[in-house]
């Protein structure tokens, strides 16, 4: 039994919240944060090659989102199902529901790759990818999607270990992940003279493969307290069963973002793709990914408190764990309100510089890149509140809710678009795609507030699974390791 993990358990279940928050979620919120950098790397380096280069990028950054939502809700949905048997010390069945999830996660990689990758080209084209931006991705695309099939297992690897709330390993391998991400694009790139966005791809492939090869090291290590074995990836259907109904709705959640997203873009593509040269679809994707600087990190907390939360549901501390979001939400709000005004009002014109290349597109290409951020950013403060709210829900494993809040958000974006565009044709494409924005984000903070007052005053008056808030605190349940 490895020490570390049993220390960091009962710091989740009996240590300070506050406290226990801040060491789980910062950790995850500097990853997160990383893993953002590292898409806009991609995006600042292709920008030296040229604007049709980096609006390939990020044109494509957008679908690649979508799909890789298949791998994470399911790495997110298995990590709830372990994190609660972790909770209730159960450290054998915590280990079958590892294993579990680790084969059909083996098994979406697999039929991904199969199905999507001979599909690349009609994919871009059906999310209105600019002629040029195909022309020029295409064979990125295709790498992007062979990435995800990595991606899908190290999602599993950093599932398991914010099961346990261990997230400092995950901060330090991912900027070991980023390091050598930055050192071989700026290799091929600028020492190699390699300009074809495949070798930025390539770069990315070999540092996820590096990740993989030292999560599956660890998830098979002697010291891993839920190691996987071989003779426990077998599917059982009492573990699968379980994994899915919590995976499906979080998938459901992501990829319906995700997709929102995508159909928000191929609309402006459709209706703005000649007036804008073919840029609007890419500086959607820009400025989505300049916000995510700040809301990726705030969603983090999300993940670091469905963890807390749902150990302490299975160690029966449903006091605890209520109190959990509470703090949860006090860390989000103030990490959300501090990044939308360094972002919106101190470093803007800083960030939107960095998407510079020497063609002729390049001002107009900025210009619309800022002009839409000013909407967009004002997802920064509604996600990370939202993000607290989803933590809670998680925790409970009320994942179903998710998917109605991001139908609301997402619906509501592409109505107001095409009724902005139908009232007014001529009305320019970053006011309308703003705007939507604007309007959808604050239809999601309004919308988790309310499933917020109704979720508390369940649990108040009903309970939760036979545990009441009035309930005295349980003392920490022991670890059962078995083999």
């Amino acid at each position: 039994m490895a020490k570390m993990d049993e220390t960091r358990r009962t710091m989740i279940l009996k240590g300070d919240l506050m406290k226990t928050i801040l060491v789980i979620c910062l950790p995850l919120a500097l990853y997160q944060f990383f893993n953002s950098c590292y898409t806009l790397l991609d995006q600042i380096i292709c920008a030296q090659i040229s604007t049709d280069a980096q609006n390939a990028v990020s044109s494509i950054s957008q679908i690649k989102n979508t799909i890789s939502s298949f791998g994470a809700g399911l790495a997110a949905g298995g990590g709830v199902l372990v994190s609660r048997y972790y909770g209730a010390g159960k450290v054998k069945e915590a280990r079958n529901a590892s294993s579990n999830l680790f084969f059909m996660s083996i098994l979406v990689s697999a039929l991904l790759m199969l199905i999507l990758i001979p599909l690349a080209v009609p994919i871009m084209k059906l999310c209105q990818v600019a002629d040029a931006s195909i022309a020029l991705g295409k064979g990125y695309f295709r790498l992007q999607l062979l990435e995800l099939a990595f991606v899908a297992l190290n999602n599993v690897f950093i599932g398991l270990e914010k099961a346990k709330g261990n997230s400092k390993i995950i901060l330090k391998l991912n900027v070991l992940v980023l390091l050598v991400k930055l050192g071989l694009t700026c290799l091929f790139v600028f020492g190699l003279q390699l300009k074809d966005i495949v070798f930025v791809e390539l770069a990315t492939i070999i540092a996820q493969l590096l990740l993989m090869g030292i999560g599956l090291f660890y998830l098979f290590g002697k010291n891993n307290i839920i190691r996987l074995s071989f003779k426990m990836i077998v599917p059982k259907k009492i573990y699968v069963v379980k994994i899915l109904q919590l995976s499906i709705p979080i998938f459901l959640g992501k990829f319906v973002m995700s997709l929102g997203k995508v159909a928000v873009n191929a609309i402006c593509g459709a209706y703005w793709n000649t007036a804008t040269d073919g840029l609007i679809v890419g500086t959607l994707g820009v400025s989505n990914n300049m916000c995510g600087l700040i809301t990726s990190p705030t969603n983090s907390f999300e993940e670091g408190e469905s963890s807390i939360v749902s150990q302490n549901i299975g160690n029966g501390n449903i006091k605890r764990a209520v109190r959990a979001f509470y703090k949860t939400l006090i860390v989000a709000t103030i990490v959300s309100v501090v990044g939308y005004v360094l972002m919106r009002f101190v470093f803007i014109n800083q960030l939107v510089e960095l998407f510079s290349s020497k063609d002729v597109k390049s001002p107009l290409y900025k210009q619309m890149v800022k002009d839409i951020f000013v909407w967009d950013s004002l997802s920064i403060i509604a996600l990370g509140i939202n993000a607290a709210v989803l933590g809670l829900l998680y925790g409970f494993g009320k994942t179903g809710l998710s998917t109605i809040l991001n139908l609301s958000r997402i619906g509501s974006r592409i109505i107001i678009l095409i009724i902005l565009h139908t009232a007014n044709p001529n009305l320019e494409a970053t006011l309308c795609a703003g705007l939507s924005m604007g309007i959808s984000n604050t239809v999601i903070l309004i919308l988790s507030f309310v499933f917020l007052f109704i979720f508390l005053f369940q649990v108040k008056i009903r309970g939760y699974k036979g545990m009441y808030l009035t309930d005295p605190e349980p003392e920490v349940s022991t670890l059962q390791e078995e083999e």
